[in-house]
Order: structure tokens, then C-alpha cells, then sequence
């Protein structure tokens, strides 16, 4: 199993952490599935999770903490605080109910999920420290952080880990968040990491997208879909080469990259865990990882500093109503 370190924390993750997401309600959801295949993955070596509050309203903590009862101090549990409030005892509150839900006294990786629009960020730093000091943290992350951000923070050593939005078909990152990251060994652990299945092949036609927040994926959308499909192309044929699956050889691309720690992936099923795990113990060429990237990159060259693949960011979209 490959393993690194997550930062300068001195915490030992898996090069891939599994996303907790699909154990949030949804009408297609399964809790007993969702635990064996979480257990499944724990079982093939992978030892990083990630879930959130907003899953489910807790549902997926709630299950997290049942598959990782009599193993936790072998597993490393990402979650976050609520994304709808920033207010110190109510973040507080957020996090003890988060420890209850999971069963555990402490949380490895506390990450804010969204920074919200009146939000300071050097207040936000200084509330998770305080959460590390008293021994219910073990590293402090943020998620969806854009470049804005950072600029905010006097010193972003502080964080220990950012959770981008990153993948072939979205690479805003690159401009200047990832390279400050590399520079302050900032572990960089991204979702999305398959666009929401378009890097797996799901979706060759637009026809075959789910009435689902797939909706709101700008990589869906009618006008660029002809450059998506050329990526996706471009990823089949260097995945051919290796005799690897499309899902492989876009987590592989992301594995290749300096900076880039651990990507985020979800499964519904054990045969997908496995399929991930394939993403590992093996390089792209050089010239195949060249290849995806130039051919990748003026689908992200023209995003600007808060542009999200969704279309919508708490803090800088405009207020409805």
C-alpha cells in the first residue's frame, strides 16, 4: 500500500482516502452496503477517511463510526465543521457533536468545508488551533479555500491540509494555491478527483447525466462537453496503453503530481474500492503525464480566482432574494 505523510503533521495516510459522502440519505443510498464497503476498504489497507455533518445531517459520521469501532487508532478520520455557521461556540458545539457521532475523543483532520462570506480567516485558524491545543484535533484543514483566502492568513503554515476541488478537468489550483502549498508542505488532499464519474466514462453523451447536483457541474454543460470528451479520449487511450481502467489512470495523473497527497474517492461498492486501489504501486511515464496535462489545460487556463466547478461559492456568489 503507498503511504505518505499527510504535511508536516508526522500522520501516516494512504495515498488514497475514501469519501464518505454516498452514506448521506440519498434515495440510492445503503447504510449495510456503505459499512462493508468502508470495512473493505480498511481491510485492503486504506486507513484515510473523510466525511462531514453536512452528510446526511451526521448520518455518514454516525456510520463512519460503527465500521471504525475496535480499529480507530489504526484509521485516520477526516470530517468538518458545519458549513452554515461560524460562530465560536456553535463551531464548538458542531465539533463535540461530531466526536459523539463518530465515537471517538478526538478527530485527526478537523477541516472547514466552506468559508463564508463574513468570515475571517485569521479567527477561523485561531478556533482550530485552540480545538488542537486541547487535544480534540490532531491537524487543522480547510476545504475550498480559493486564493483569496490564503492571502488572508499572515502565515498559512497554520493549516495542515487543504481540500481542493482538483482534477484533469479542473486544474484551477495549479495557478497559485498548489505551488504555495508545495512551498509550506501543505498536504493537499482533493474531491472530485473524477469530476463526478465524467473521468471514469460514465457520461460519453449528456443524455446519461442524472437529474442529481450533477446538474450543476460546469463540466456537463452543452458548450464544453466536446472539449471534455477530447480529455476523456486522451485519458482512454494512455489507460489502454497501461492496461489500466479510466478511474486508474485519472487517479493516477493526480498521484503523479508534486504536491498532491492523497485524492479523494468515493465508492458505493467493494469491486470499486478495488478499482481504485488499482490507481496504486504503479507511474505514469512521463510523457503520458505531460500528454493528459497539455491536453487537459484550456479547459482550466481561463478560470478565474473564485470560479468553482459547481458555479456557486458561499462567499462570493451573489445573495438569492
Amino acid at each position: 500500500m503507498e503511504m505518505t505523510e499527510l504535511g508536516r503533521t508526522g500522520i501516516r495516510v494512504s495515498r488514497l482516502c475514501i469519501g464518505c459522502w454516498q452514506a448521506a440519505g440519498w434515495e440510492t443510498s445503503d447504510d449495510e452496503r456503505f459499512m462493508r464497503t468502508l470495512a473493505h476498504a480498511l481491510d485492503r489497507g486504506l486507513n484515510f477517511l473523510d466525511t462531514a455533518p453536512a452528510y446526511g445531517r451526521g448520518h455518514s459520521e454516525e456510520l463512519v463510526g460503527k465500521v471504525i469501532a475496535g480499529r480507530r487508532e489504526k484509521v485516520v478520520v477526516a470530517t468538518k465543521l458545519s458549513a452554515s455557521t461560524t460562530k465560536p461556540e456553535k463551531v464548538r458545539e458542531g465539533l463535540e457533536n461530531s466526536l459523539r457521532r463518530l465515537g471517538t475523543d478526538y478527530i485527526d483532520l478537523y477541516q472547514q468545508h466552506w468559508p463564508q462570506r463574513e468570515e475571517k480567516m485569521e479567527e477561523t485558524v485561531a478556533l482550530l488551533e485552540r480545538f488542537k491545543q486541547e487535544g480534540k484535533i490532531r491537524a487543522i484543514g480547510v476545504s475550498n479555500w480559493m486564493e483569496l483566502e490564503w492571502r488572508e492568513l499572515a502565515d498559512p503554515s497554520r493549516v495542515d491540509c487543504l481540500q481542493p476541488c482538483h482534477s484533469l478537468l479542473w486544474r484551477s489550483i495549479e495557478k497559485s494555491v498548489l505551488p504555495m502549498c508545495r512551498e509550506h508542505r501543505i498536504a493537499v488532499i482533493p474531491y472530485s478527483s473524477l469530476c463526478q464519474g465524467i473521468l471514469a466514462g460514465k457520461f460519453r453523451s449528456l443524455d446519461r447525466v442524472p437529474t442529481d447536483s450533477r446538474e450543476r457541474n460546469r463540466r456537463l454543460d452543452a458548450k464544453g462537453f466536446p472539449e471534455v470528451l477530447r480529455v476523456v479520449a486522451a485519458l482512454e487511450e494512455v489507460a489502454d496503453k497501461y492496461g489500466k481502467s479510466l478511474t486508474q489512470t485519472a487517479l493516477r495523473w493526480l498521484l503523479d503530481q508534486e504536491g498532491v497527497t492523497a485524492p479523494i474517492v468515493g465508492a458505493s461498492r467493494p469491486e470499486q474500492v478495488d478499482d481504485n486501489i488499482g490507481a496504486l504501486g504503479w507511474r505514469l511515464a512521463t510523457e503520458d503525464w505531460q500528454r493528459l496535462s497539455e491536453v487537459s489545460w484550456p479547459l482550466s487556463a481561463e478560470l478565474g480566482p473564485t470560479d468553482t466547478l459547481w458555479t456557486w461559492h458561499p462567499r462570493y456568489s451573489e445573495k438569492k432574494g
